[in-house]
């Protein structure tokens, strides 16, 4: 379900010795309000012509809350009748070894790979803190240009506090760069992915 436009704007970061509520800014205005720069990780975050910005009211900006939470990699939900944005952030742990046995032990853990490889491992991924209903998780190995190469999900439909999961890949590392491991979960069976979790493989 997708969060109503104007009623993304739920979450704010307390700015000090900010002056002024309407007066423009160098990054122009919104609906009379002074728009606010967003930084990621160094990385502006663009908003297009459709979306709510980030923007000043009374000293403190304001951020539409799924852009948060897709930074904090974070699920969000919005509950229309009783107008609550909910934020659930799980506890993803990962590990990617050459081998994972049936009593969970890991053996040979690497995060590098030499460009050309073809390997077969395992994703090791301990799930915790889950306090939400979802309805699948996805685990994928993702190329350095962005393309998915593998990908394996498992369907749950309810809820699951906590959980380990173990897959096995076969991948070919035909590109330099790292190779990104990618946790998701799908709140609903009609919503988009969410990536909550990441890793890198680095082919050189």
């Amino acid at each position: 379900m997708k969060v109503p436009r104007l009623l993304t704007m739920v979450l704010s970061l307390s700015l000090f010795g900010t002056a002024g509520v309407l007066a423009s800014s160098a990054w122009g205005d919104f609906e009379g309000y002074a728009k606010v720069r967003l930084l990621v990780n160094d990385e502006e975050r663009a908003f297009s012509s459709d979306e709510v910005p980030s923007f000043l009211v009374k000293g403190s900006a304001v951020l539409p809350a799924r852009v948060l939470s897709e930074t904090l990699q974070s699920i969000v939900k919005w509950d229309n009748g009783s107008k609550t944005v909910s934020v659930y952030k799980p506890n993803v742990h990962m590990v990617v070894a050459k081998t994972v046995g049936d009593d969970y032990s890991i053996q040979k853990p690497f995060g590098g790979v030499k460009k050309g490889d073809r390997l077969d491992f395992a994703v090791f991924a301990q799930v915790d803190g889950l306090k939400t209903s979802i309805y699948s998780f996805r685990i994928a190995i993702v190329s350095p240009g962005g393309e998915q190469v593998k990908a394996r999900e498992e369907i749950v439909d309810g809820p699951k506090n906590s959980f380990w999961y173990t897959w096995p890949f076969n991948v070919t590392f035909s590109e330099s760069g790292p190779y990104k491991v990618v946790f998701s979960i799908k709140p609903s069976a009609d919503s988009d992915y969410v990536v909550i979790s990441e890793k890198s493989i680095l082919s050189d």
